[in-house]
């Protein structure tokens, strides 16, 4: 996956703010040439699909107790090369003046697919010793 760079910082959420609107958002900018940065936000109020995608920005709501990025990343491995091999940044025209990008919306969803699945994935619980 040497193409996908996985941003290392985890944006910390307090109690309170998740108890007042903030959320994380599960990231990937497409850099263009087959190259992505995945990475997770934490943002106050949600973000717009038109501003994002003119930074070449895809986004996705995850839940606040989020942080396996690792791990999520390994298992959506192939939607999101397929995603990055297909991104490809663009000029502004008239014709297309919000997206900044243009990419294989299947690989996205494909990619949604496994983030969703993997935030809702059962966690085995720390084993305890017996006393």
């Amino acid at each position: 996956m040497a193409n996908l760079q996985v941003d290392p910082a985890r944006p910390a959420l307090t109690s309170e703010q998740t108890l007042t609107g903030w959320r994380r958002e599960f990231c990937v900018e497409l850099l263009g040439e087959g190259q992505a940065r995945i990475f997770l936000r934490a943002v106050e109020s949600p973000s717009m699909k038109a501003d994002e995608l003119r930074q070449a920005i895809l986004f996705h709501r995850v839940g606040a107790a989020f942080d396996d990025l690792d791990g999520c990343v390994a298992a959506a491995g192939e939607p999101l090369e397929h995603l990055a091999r297909t991104g490809v940044r663009q000029k502004p025209s008239k014709d297309n003046l919000f997206a900044a990008v243009t990419y294989d919306r299947g690989a996205w969803d494909r990619v949604l697919l496994v983030v969703e699945h993997w935030q809702r994935r059962p966690r085995s619980a720390p084993s305890r010793e017996p006393r």
